[in-house]
């Protein structure tokens, strides 16, 4: 039994802008390097840019359903999987931070921690984000100026600063929405959920009734507590099966269940049986 690391395909950047290793692309452009219809990750970081949402883009095992107007982060190694409808549209920012903190042209301290973390805004905030993007558009294509690649890192400076800053503002409003009692209750089932499947444990945890947290969740997160817990093991159970070679029976012992009980809420869920998920088969989008 082995719960060492599995091999996940890893990406590299392929373009660069006057040899910073920057790349700005546009998707749908063949070839579309960027579109990888697996779990994987990244040796730099990205932001993408979806002016139209459709689908769902899986972060550290984590669904976001993918909104219009909205900014993802994928930090270096993380590993992520986009499932992107055909509808949606954006583009991608590639960078490698450690350049950005280290070059000899003009440094950029990096301000965001490295975390993932996705930020839906609405129409006006993102195409002022989007018009700084677009400056950055313009200096790959310019190509002109004895002072090209300063301006060019600029203008990479004044949007990484400006997403960091709606980034601190979208963290203190999430900590003002979330209360004692969603906070515990997300810590402990992040701790607990491959022992304790039960809304009745973590109500106990609480010294509240299982009604009252239930209650409590869906008024203030639009989700029940019995979701919040079937996420969470989701999560655990997609961790395991990326990260280690247990089997999917072993798993799901880990896990308080038997083989079959757990294959079939996974498939319920996610869509795909735990097998075709780990061997990365039939996912096509």
């Amino acid at each position: 039994m082995s719960t060492e690391p599995k091999s996940i395909p890893s990406q590299k950047i392929k373009e660069s802008v006057y040899k910073i290793p920057i790349e700005y692309f546009k998707w749908g452009v063949y070839p579309d390097h960027f579109k990888i219809d697996l779990p994987h990750r990244h040796e730099f970081a990205e932001f993408l840019f979806f002016s139209k949402g459709g689908g769902f883009h899986e972060i550290d095992f984590i669904s976001h359903k993918i909104l219009d107007c909205s900014i993802h982060m994928i930090s270096a190694n993380t590993v992520h999987f986009l499932k992107r409808d055909q509808v949606s549209d954006g583009f991608t920012i590639a960078f490698d931070p450690q350049f950005l903190n280290s070059n000899s042209i003009h440094r950029i301290v990096y301000p965001l921690e490295n975390e993932a973390f996705v930020m839906n805004l609405s129409a006006s905030q993102f195409e002022y984000i989007k018009s700084i993007a677009d400056i950055i558009l313009m200096q790959i294509k310019s190509n002109k100026g004895f002072y090209k690649e300063k301006a060019f890192l600029l203008a990479m400076e004044l949007l990484i600063t400006t997403i960091a800053n709606e980034v601190a503002l979208h963290q203190l409003h999430k900590q003002d929405d979330e209360d004692r009692i969603i906070r515990k209750f997300k810590a402990d089932i992040r701790s607990n959920v491959h022992l304790h499947t039960s809304v009745k444990y973590y109500a106990e945890q609480l010294n509240i009734s299982s009604k009252h947290l239930s209650n409590h969740l869906r008024k203030k997160t639009n989700k029940s507590a019995k979701q919040w817990i079937i996420d969470q093991l989701l999560i655990s159970i997609k961790k395991y099966l990326i990260n280690t070679d247990l089997s999917i029976k072993e798993i799901a012992y880990h896990h308080q269940f038997n083989e079959s009980s757990l294959s079939k809420l996974f498939k319920n869920h996610v869509g795909y049986t735990m097998t075709a998920y780990r061997s990365n088969k039939n996912m096509k989008f």
